[in-house]
């Protein structure tokens, strides 16, 4: 068999080397390669079954989605393989599929997906600094994603949780996703160019703190974190969940006009063990450019606790016109 040569080789290879010189309308360019060679495979009702980034080639900055050998009718029952056994890169495996005890379906690969993209926006490995074992899988399980080191886009961020559901029947489908990240998002005044410039003017300020600057990401890999395709066999994993924590965790950006800021000040606060503290502020009016400030002195959470404050019947008023929001809550989980 001869394949055409790729230039730039896997797109993991390419993530290591190029990395830094990627901006927000090369990683999305590339995710919708990635999410529109996916709708093709889908679309034939075939099914990849092991998609990850060591599988996808970059040549003259075209993606190409390759190693098609385990690809199969989305129909075609595995009944000749063996219970309880997955073949991939853990990290890049649905936890439906982990367990052993469903065959593969559309929505598998969309997981696999959903880990590309934390993968393009980071430049980092899924779990690269964790041995991928058993242990691993358990945690998988029970809802352990990948998380951001820089600042996300709001759009961005809520499908990839949509992605890695643990349900997969609530995951998107490839021509959803692909639709998502058509350019086009890009080249007008959309609320996704809107969360990206937000999510610049932070992810900016932390890259002036940072001295590096190699093109290449610099990271050091677990030495038994493993991104080849292999058989996996996991006895008696745990039924996949979603995790609160993550799927509530408000770690992603939102613009000016979906949201006002909060600037939140704490110290000096007691908050024993289990103990949460709520507060809920109605009637509130607020102007355009104008932040809420809370200050809170005094402030001493011990592991596991939380701040938690609820904002109902939010008016904003933006463009000179008061725009109610009645009704509709806003959640701050604060974690020490």
């Amino acid at each position: 068999m001869v394949l055409e040569y790729a230039d730039s080789g896997s797109l993991r290879h390419f993530l290591n080397t190029r990395f830094n010189e990627l901006n927000w309308f090369n990683k999305i360019t590339y995710l919708c390669d990635i999410a529109f060679g996916l709708r093709t495979i889908h679309e034939n009702e075939l099914i990849h079954r092991d998609l990850h980034t060591g599988n996808i080639l970059i040549n003259n900055n075209y993606i190409k989605i390759t190693d098609m050998g385990l690809c199969k009718p989305a129909n075609y029952n595995a009944s000749e393989n063996k219970k309880n056994c997955a073949y991939g890169v853990l990290p890049y495996i649905a936890p439906e599929i982990l367990r052993g005890r469903n065959y593969y379906t559309k929505a598998a690969d969309i997981y696999s997906f959903g880990i590309i993209v934390y993968e393009i926006i980071s430049g980092l490995p899924p779990y690269y600094d964790v041995s991928h074992n058993n242990h691993l899988a358990i945690k998988i399980c029970h809802g352990l994603r990948p998380r951001f080191n820089i600042k996300v886009p709001q759009l961005i961020m809520h499908l990839i949780k949509r992605c890695l559901d643990s349900d997969p029947l609530n995951r998107p489908t490839a021509k959803e996703i692909y639709e998502i990240f058509d350019p086009s998002q890009l080249s007008y005044d959309t609320e996704l160019q809107r969360q990206i410039e937000k999510a610049d003017v932070i992810n900016n300020k932390l890259l002036t703190e940072n001295t590096q600057t190699s093109l290449e990401l610099l990271y050091k890999t677990h030495s038994e974190a493993i991104y080849t395709s292999r058989l996996l066999n996991f006895n008696n994993l745990p039924k996949p969940k979603n995790s609160d924590d993550y799927y509530e965790r408000s770690d992603n950006i939102i613009s000016k006009e979906f949201s006002e800021s909060l600037q939140l000040r704490f110290s000096q606060l007691n908050i024993n063990k289990k103990e949460s503290l709520r507060r809920n502020i109605s009637q509130l009016s607020t102007n355009e450019n104008e932040s809420l400030q809370i200050n809170i002195s005094q402030l001493n959470i011990n592991e596991s606790d939380s701040l938690q404050l609820n904002i109902s019947q939010l008016n904003i008023n933006e463009n000179s016109q008061n725009n109610e929001a009645e009704g509709k809550r806003k959640k701050i989980r604060l974690e020490d």
